[in-house]
């Protein structure tokens, strides 16, 4: 763990504080200067921490050694609660395959003290210290063989022997910072020698890193989907076909990992039951991260547990929800609904270094309180809110989606839903002379099952066609009303993003009217809240007609992988997706297509919804 043998170059500095002019003067140090090593350089302005200087350390939180069991003695699944609490820093030994993730500190040697000197290092708030954990190691300096690292706390007191050498430390954190009310990460670590009738201290301060969620000008490292079953029943096999088309798609540039520990394989929803983030800090080759996948707030959802029982390991943690809110199932908590715009400074000049995240709200209900306080208290992308309630599913990835570009002055812009885009197709075909070409050209396999409760076989039909479609005036008011929504969510979105209206890509959608399907509302186990929002008197609930192009991957390099469109053929041609691959080409980026009709469009999703991303982490510090 070289970070933290750092005394000895203060040593060959020749940089060696001890009684001077009689004086007693203890120093500890952290990496303040954030450079990734600890050096005299760290000894300025150590005692203030800013958004621009101050020592950083990780929720060392990660299961390197897979020492964290599922379920207890008995056979029984852990509680949620149990599954979350066992990680590296969960008991009081800093293990060998974490100690990576542990932030160095140090002491300088005391040459000059008396051998009735003692020491003692602790951490201030005194309620923050059972929130961390300290260890010091007594580390022989002409050999740098190091002894096992020991915990530190307030009752052990170092003797003149162990401050004449000066101490070695690590420090790293116990959990993550979930409401910042209770405590935002800060602390101080102090060291105080008392030397005859002298006591004098000093302190360095420190703050957990935050944990960022993703954005999209990130280069995409790990895609995520979900296993397709035992191939027994039509939506395992229909789900095997989709990730035939999404292993294609990325064709070996990105390794894809697939969940298969949950006993629900019917939620194929890899997007909504975790949302994917990181915490970093300064090292000395580099950002040492650790990954924090947050588990959406559906206490209900099974699914969900696989971020602790699969992917949490050797630099990979997991975020569980309080109780208090984010309880059952619903799907105002899927992280779907949570997106991040990319870096941008706001029209009013507020910062956003890091991006910030998107959230939607279903009218007067927002999403749980456990998941909107912990992203509040990270301080860094605090959530901006638009409305989804007029969506069955309300996620805010059915509307919006942020991609990179260069050709703004941010580097990215904002694509929307449109579907006055999608109707001017439609109409251009059918003043054409190709009216009575059929609305869709899905021609597959569309046996239903009990979950595609979005199948419309009306729309399938030949006499389905361009020109029907545009005679309905009920298909009208419903592309009107999911134009309203559409057109508010942008007008709140460009009041804080400083682009133009010439900037954003309108993406070609249409939508059907869903409020009225009987399934929507059915009953959910006693106690617990329904998973469909209830819509507020005089709203609609809509869902996608077609395959929504924006309800994709990115996954950086210029690379999409989007849902087939599955619209009408003109003269060969599919006129959405040509349209789509002419939008987002207009920004770099080439469309890789996959067919999700039957395994996701028909059950309420696209190819975003089936498949999430573990993407770069970034050096937030040299942002702020």
């Amino acid at each position: 763990m070289a970070p933290l043998l750092g005394l000895l170059p203060l040593l060959l500095l020749g940089w060696i504080p001890s009684t001077i002019a009689g004086s007693l003067r203890p120093r500890i140090l952290a990496d303040t200067n954030r450079d990734g090593v600890v050096t005299q350089l760290d000894d300025a302005d150590k005692q203030r921490w800013t958004a621009r200087r101050g020592a950083i350390f990780l929720p060392n939180i990660g299961d390197s050694s897979h020492r964290c069991p599922m379920a207890d003695l008995t056979g029984k699944p852990l509680s949620n609660h149990e599954l979350s609490r066992c990680h590296d820093s969960s008991g009081d030994h800093l293990l060998p395959s974490s100690a990576q993730y542990a932030a160095p500190l140090l002491t300088l040697p005391l040459s000059d003290v008396s051998d009735e000197a003692e020491g003692c290092i602790y951490i201030e708030p005194a309620h923050a210290s059972n929130r961390v954990r300290l260890f010091w190691n007594e580390t022989d300096m002409m050999t740098g063989y190091s002894s096992v690292w020991a915990v530190v706390n307030r009752q052990i007191t170092f003797n003149a022997t162990t401050l004449r050498k000066g101490i070695s430390l690590a420090l790293d954190g116990r959990e993550l910072v979930t409401d910042s009310k209770v405590w935002d990460g800060s602390i101080k670590v102090v060291f105080e020698v008392t030397d005859g009738n002298r006591t004098v201290r000093d302190s360095v301060a420190m703050k957990q890193a935050p944990v960022l969620l993703h954005h999209h000008l990130q280069r995409t490292e790990v895609v995520l989907s979900s296993a397709a079953g035992d191939n027994q029943t039509v939506g395992s096999r229909w789900q095997a076909h989709f990730l035939r088309g999404v292993e294609d798609a990325v064709s070996g540039d990105t390794p894809i990992v697939l969940f298969n520990q949950s006993t629900d394989r019917t939620d194929i929803w890899a997007q909504d039951f975790l949302e994917p983030g990181y915490a970093s800090m300064p090292g000395p080759d580099g950002p040492v991260s650790i990954r924090v996948l947050l588990r959406s707030a559906q206490s209900g959802r099974e699914s969900g547990r696989q971020v602790f029982s699969q992917l949490r390991s050797a630099g990979i943690g997991g975020f569980q929800p309080g109780a208090g809110s984010g309880f059952g199932w619903e799907e105002i908590n899927s992280g779907g609904n949570i997106e991040t715009i990319p870096p941008y400074t706001s029209r009013s000049g507020k910062r956003w270094p890091n991006g910030r995240i998107v959230m939607g709200n279903h009218f007067e209900t927002p999403p749980a309180e456990s998941m909107t306080t912990f992203l509040r208290s990270q301080g860094t992308q605090t959530p901006l809110f638009i409305e989804a309630g007029w969506l069955v599913i309300g996620h805010v990835d059915e509307m919006v989606q942020f991609l990179p570009t260069n050709a703004t002055k941010l580097g990215f812009t904002i694509a929307i839903a449109d579907t006055a885009a999608a109707i001017d197709l439609l109409r251009t075909a059918n003043a054409s002379g190709h009216g009575d070409v059929p609305f869709l050209s899905y021609t597959g396999d569309a046996t239903p099952d009990e979950l595609t409760l979005f199948l419309d076989p009306a729309l399938l039909l030949p006499n389905t066609t361009i020109a029907t479609v545009l005679a309905d005036p009920t298909f009208h008011k419903t592309q009107a009303y999911a134009q309203k929504y559409l057109d508010q969510n942008l007008r709140t979105l460009l009041r804080e993003v400083p682009l133009q209206e010439k900037d954003i890509l309108r993406v070609p959608t249409l939508f059907k009217d869903a409020t009225s399907d009987p399934w929507i509302h059915f009953p959910t186990p006693d106690g617990l809240p329904p998973r469909i929002s209830t819509p507020r008197a005089g709203e609609k609930q809509l869902k996608a007609m077609v395959p929504q192009a924006l309800n994709g991957l990115v996954l950086g390099n210029g690379k999409y992988v989007a849902p087939q469109q599955w619209g009408p053929v003109v003269e060969g041609r599919d006129i959405f997706a040509d349209s789509v691959e002419k939008i987002y080409g207009s920004v770099g980026m080439q469309v890789r297509w996959v067919d999700d009709y039957m395994s996701h469009h028909v059950r309420g999703g696209e190819v975003h919804c089936g498949t999430n991303a573990l993407r770069e982490m970034g050096k937030w510090w040299e942002t702020e």
